[in-house]
């Protein structure tokens, strides 16, 4: 194909199209970027902010769960991190975390799913036991 002067092969067509829409991010599908909550970008504009940080494992099994938390711990080496606490079974990391941090868990596409504030959830009422 011969476009303004330029040859342009089937290969090099895909590469640009894949470029200008987006698609030439390291092979890395559109929908495997982090979630990140909007009230974890605000509160960690104003300071270090506790974030459960939900992973992306492929199995259940307790030692991928841990590689993955330790393949989280090693990226996030130099930023205001503090491990607050690792999950054996679920594949979960409560971190307190710095506006740096956030930024790589962001770039970690395909290891992170999903960063959430990490409140303290409360018992109603209605909680008590029952005789």
């Amino acid at each position: 194909m011969d476009v303004s002067g330029f040859h342009v092969t089937g290969a090099g067509l895909v590469l640009a199209l894949s470029l200008v829409v987006g698609w030439g991010d390291a092979g890395a599908e559109p929908d495997d970027r982090p979630v990140i909550d909007p009230d974890v970008r605000a509160a960690v504009a104003s300071g270090p902010q506790r974030v459960l940080v939900e992973l992306r494992v492929a199995t259940s099994e307790p030692s991928a769960i841990e590689r993955a938390q330790d393949d989280v711990m090693r990226g996030l080496a130099g930023t205001g991190t503090s491990l607050a606490r690792r999950y054996t079974t679920a594949p979960l990391l409560a971190l307190e975390i710095d506006a740096a941090a956030l930024a790589r868990l962001e770039a970690m596409r395909g290891l992170v799913k999903r960063v959430r504030v990490d409140r303290l959830a409360r018992p109603n009422d209605d909680s008590t036991p029952r005789r």
